[in-house]
């Protein structure tokens, strides 16, 4: 009996305390740390945090996997859209000292990305080697079990993700040779990383007009536009119709500067204010929400979208789980949209918690959610005559499944956690 008061207490203290985490607001956040208003395009940033040693007698086997690449370059969009402005205004002559300095830091940016668009960056690499090197000190007995050498790994095509993977596997390697490493990918792996989602073009539409209707309902663009553009409106219109689009076109493509660690002015720091960046932050991650997370408007299609990898997961561990197994791990390296609607689907609590899409900056943070890097850990123990139980980490952090009871702290039973996927992935269906 006391054993059993004592299991639900640390149970208790330990959803505490990520609730108490979770409430940290985001505006001090990123008036802390001003690259944080990045959201999605935020370099990977690991904070050390407690663990909850495991129940005694059991020990570390297995671990499954997926992973976000790490810090990239802009994609081609954004990369468009700056090359629309970039040149043009400062040909018509209409910056002024400190437009000119702006022009000079985006041009910086700019050459960085000719040739490179969407491509994994020197910190995407170290980011993911990071996270490989800590998972192996946190776990050596998993990696170093000579009777259990593989290592499956599968990847989206897209070479930011390849690049990740294999700056990921090897960090492993240089740390345990003995490993045996299996790599696949093709357009099927791109698929079960990051599926399609259905009404995609709506949710698509639904989240840019979401994103521009808070922009203009509560972004001020004057100061930003005073500071940039010389006094004479009917000229700077000619060139720019729209400041508001230029401040975000600016904005968002500035948030790469962390990523690619083009040296020069910081971009969000030197030409906008911390209250510019906290308003433009929390329209982006509106939108972000929107388009990815588990929204209370959105979020059915996401999560459909992830029933495949949730099923990958399950059928992966089992055979792990099998007798004769010499499986170590379960690698895979995706996309912010396909972690995304993973820890919907899994309704972890933290990364996949519901809510109305306007409101998500209160509660949800794109920059700790779906950062650059982002990734899940299911970390498998067994003790001779028990079941296996698993640890369930998001961006190396313990994190809990909501509705679902633990057996101490973050380790739950695989056969709890395994039919409450199953769950999950038979109720969201088209």
């Amino acid at each position: 009996m006391k054993f059993s008061r004592r299991i639900t207490l640390l149970n208790a203290l330990f959803l505490c305390s990520l609730t108490l985490s979770a409430q940290t607001g985001y505006e001090d956040a990123i008036r802390e740390d001003p690259s944080r208003a990045a959201g999605v395009h935020h370099a990977y940033e690991y904070i050390p945090s407690a663990e909850t040693p495991a129940p005694k007698g059991y020990k570390p086997f297995y671990v499954s996997h997926y992973g976000r690449h790490g810090s990239r370059r802009a994609t081609n969009s954004t990369f468009k859209a700056v090359s629309q402005y970039i040149d043009v205004v400062h040909d018509a002559d209409i910056l002024t000292a400190e437009g000119e300095a702006l022009y000079a830091a985006i041009g910086a940016l700019y050459a960085d990305h000719v040739g490179m668009v969407g491509e994994l960056t020197a910190r995407g690499g170290r980011e993911h080697r990071g996270i490989a090197q800590r998972l192996y000190d946190r776990y050596p007995r998993i990696w170093r079990d000579k009777s259990r050498p593989n290592v499956y790994v599968q990847s989206s095509n897209v070479p930011r993700c390849l690049v990740s993977m294999a700056n990921f596997t090897s960090s492993l390697d240089d740390n345990a040779p003995q490993l045996r490493f299996d790599f696949i990918t093709g357009d099927k792996y791109l698929d079960l990383m990051a599926h399609d989602y259905y009404d995609d073009d709506k949710i698509s539409a639904a989240s840019s007009a979401l994103r521009d209707s808070m922009i203009r309902a509560t972004v001020d663009p004057s100061r930003f536009r005073k500071a940039i553009f010389v006094d004479d409106p009917e000229r700077v219109a000619a060139v720019v119709p729209d400041v508001i689009s230029f401040m975000y076109v600016v904005w968002a493509f500035a948030g790469m500067q962390q990523c690619t660690e083009t040296p020069g002015d910081d971009i969000f720091t030197r030409f906008f204010t911390i209250d510019e960046l906290i308003a433009l932050y929390r329209c982006y991650n509106a939108s972000i929400y929107n388009s990815m997370g588990n929204s209370a408007e959105w979020g059915d299609n996401h999560l459909w979208a992830a029933r495949d990898l949730a099923q990958d997961i399950i059928d992966r561990a089992d055979a792990a789980l099998a007798d004769g197994s010499d499986i170590a791990a379960d690698l895979r390296f995706g996309h912010d949209s396909g972690i995304l609607p993973l820890a919907g689907l899994m309704d972890l609590v933290g990364a996949g918690d519901r809510v109305h899409n306007a409101d998500a900056a209160d509660s949800w943070q794109s920059y700790r959610r779906v950062c650059m890097g982002s990734n899940l850990q299911l970390v498998f123990f067994r003790k001779k005559g028990a079941e296996p139980l698993v640890k369930i980490y998001y961006n190396e952090e313990e994190t809990l499944v909501r509705g679902l009871t633990p057996v101490l702290g973050p380790y739950y039973r695989w056969s709890d956690l395994k039919a409450h996927l199953e769950r999950r992935i038979a109720q969201f269906t088209f």
